[in-house]
């Protein structure tokens, strides 16, 4: 039961959303090699709800028609229906995100929305707590770096968070675009120091 004090609360966050949302426009349908603010599906259904908008990366470059700097489509998604038939292709990316439109901190912000939204709807969605990955100081490439986010991870028993991060690193075309996604995943924790030879 939603108390009187959750009602104000929910119509305040309600008022923010459509404040942000009078500067924003669909766009050209394009989008750069930037960092998305992606979504769980839960997530994206409330945005849906609140009228925030979302939309959908393609994967794969396009060529002919594309703006510049602008090599992904990106599909504004407005109902529960047309977001799952655009999840539902093999080059589309596997979560929705807050509108690409928007900039970075107002998407940052439009998800702290939603889960402030969530903490009082719906509680058992809400994200599970970030496991500590020993990151910091890791030697290696990004590919390394992935691994040993992905074993925190599946080590914490979130295999299907595990699975999403591996997809959307292995999509996101930069190697700070990469750590970005991660951090969503993982906190980052100091890695233990690699032994030298000949040390006891």
């Amino acid at each position: 039961m939603v108390t009187q004090d959750q009602k104000a609360a929910l119509n305040a966050l309600r008022e923010l959303i459509r404040y942000h949302r009078v500067s924003w426009s669909e766009g050209c349908g394009y989008t750069g090699n930037e960092q998305l603010v992606h979504l769980t599906i839960p997530q994206a259904q409330i945005a849906i709800r609140y009228e925030l908008p979302i939309g959908i990366r393609c994967a794969c470059p396009t060529g002919v028609g594309r703006p510049p700097r602008k090599p992904y489509r990106y599909i504004t998604v407005t109902d529960t229906e047309q977001m799952t038939r655009w999840l539902s292709y093999s080059d589309m990316d596997d979560l929705p995100s807050i509108h690409a439109e928007f900039p970075r901190r107002i998407q940052q912000r439009m998800r702290e929305y939603i889960l402030q939204i969530m903490e009082i709807e719906c509680p058992e969605w809400l994200p599970a707590i970030k496991p500590v990955a020993p990151l910091l100081g890791a030697q290696g490439d990004i590919y390394n770096l992935l691994c040993i986010a992905n074993r925190a991870l599946r080590g914490a028993g979130q295999q299907e968070q595990a699975e999403q991060m591996w997809r959307l690193v292995l999509s996101s075309g930069s190697y700070f675009g990469a750590l970005a996604i991660i951090g969503e995943y993982v906190e980052f924790g100091e890695a233990q120091p690699q032994a030298h030879e000949g040390s006891q």
